[in-house]
């Protein structure tokens, strides 16, 4: 998560508008301590940019054996 202060917020609105396009969920701060966070409605393909499986594809190793439609449901839903 990209963290801005709000002084940069004044400044680098356009910025921030650009990164909230692209799906990515932002902390405000204010004074060094954080404030808010700034997330977009929803991503053009209808997942929300906070959702935990939306980064799970980066957990996996390359070279790892695939798990089986058992063991995902275990990891996805606690089984």
């Amino acid at each position: 998560m990209k963290t801005i202060s709000t002084s940069e917020l004044r400044s680098r609105t356009r910025s921030l508008v650009r990164t909230l396009a692209r799906g990515a969920t932002v902390a405000l701060t204010y004074r060094g301590r954080k404030l808010a966070r700034i997330l977009p409605v929803k991503l053009s393909n209808g997942i929300e940019a906070d959702d935990p499986l939306y980064g799970f594809h980066r957990l996996a190793e390359k070279r790892a054996k695939p798990l089986t439609d058992r063991e995902i449901d275990g990891l996805v839903y606690g089984r």
